[in-house]
């Protein structure tokens, strides 16, 4: 069953009054924002949780150390492929987990419903 904004926001506030020294990192669907004109858009609420990210030169991340797809992408863009390639499995888990990753309440800013 779909959440209610009012139960999506209420999710919020209670992870914002539990951490409260958590920095709040919004992220907004990219169909929100479908053009280059000095505009404001339309959203709403999406979920919220608290998750690490670390920012590549490319895009934002999440952490999830079980899948290697995501290690091997961050790894990459990070350090290039040539020496995520040299690392074995072990180094390159441990180079991963050692990022200065951001614990933060990630709130996800989605379509609008309306």
């Amino acid at each position: 069953m779909k959440k209610t904004q009012k139960e999506r926001l209420d999710e919020l506030f209670k992870l914002i009054k539990e951490n409260p020294d958590l920095p709040i990192l919004p992220m907004v669907d990219s169909e929100i924002v479908v053009d280059d004109g000095y505009a404001r858009w339309t959203a709403s609420w999406g979920s919220a949780e608290i998750n690490e990210y670390y920012i590549t030169k490319e895009e934002v991340h999440f952490k999830d150390a079980d899948d290697w797809e995501e290690i091997a992408d961050v790894l990459s863009s990070e350090f290039g492929y040539d020496v995520y390639d040299g690392m074995s499995d072990t180094t390159a888990k441990e180079v991963y987990n050692n990022l200065p990753w951001i614990r933060a309440i990630v709130v996800n800013i989605d379509l609008p419903e309306v």
